[in-house]
């Protein structure tokens, strides 16, 4: 598999090694990562075939960064509405992946944690994803993987700072 050619050249052996005068413009890289992030996304799903919506491991995820959330915390870190985030939390719960316990701060809201249930079925998604696309990337050469690792470690700092 070839990846698709870069309009914008780079040197693939020295990563970050653009300078000002030819650094990618921030608006279209920002459109070409979300496109490309949310295609890779989905092939993912599709060829792990994990079972369950990508939405679903995603708060699993969720959960298991952040720890206990409010329905309405979640909603708002999955960027989905709070029917949604219902829906999703609900079926979680019938599976035994997560629990409902009162929030301490507001009796009248519930947090929301994953079971070890869940803490191992979120391993078993990670896996199968792994099977599923680890031989997609393993054909790439190693320089591009070492870039795509980069990348996703860059991605997920940015989350982390922006995203919280």
């Amino acid at each position: 598999m070839t990846p698709s050619p870069d309009p914008a050249p780079h040197d693939a052996a020295s990563p970050g090694a653009a300078t000002p005068a030819d650094a990618p413009d921030p608006a279209r890289l920002a459109q070409r990562l979300t496109l490309g992030a949310s295609q890779f996304s989905r092939m993912a799903a599709r060829l792990a075939e994990v079972g369950v919506s990508s939405v679903s491991w995603r708060v699993a995820s969720t959960l298991e960064h952040h720890g206990p959330l409010r329905l309405s915390e979640i909603a708002a870190r999955e960027r989905v509405t709070r029917p949604t985030a219902t829906d999703v939390v609900r079926r979680l719960e019938q599976e035994g992946l997560v629990a409902r316990t009162p929030d301490p701060r507001d009796s009248r809201s519930a947090l929301v944690d994953l079971t070890a249930s869940g803490r191992a079925q979120l391993g078993a998604w990670r896996a199968q994803l792994a099977t599923g696309v680890g031989p997609v990337l393993a054909d790439l050469p190693a320089a591009d993987l070492a870039i795509l690792d980069r990348a996703a470690g860059i991605l997920a700092e940015l989350v982390e700072t922006h995203d919280g």
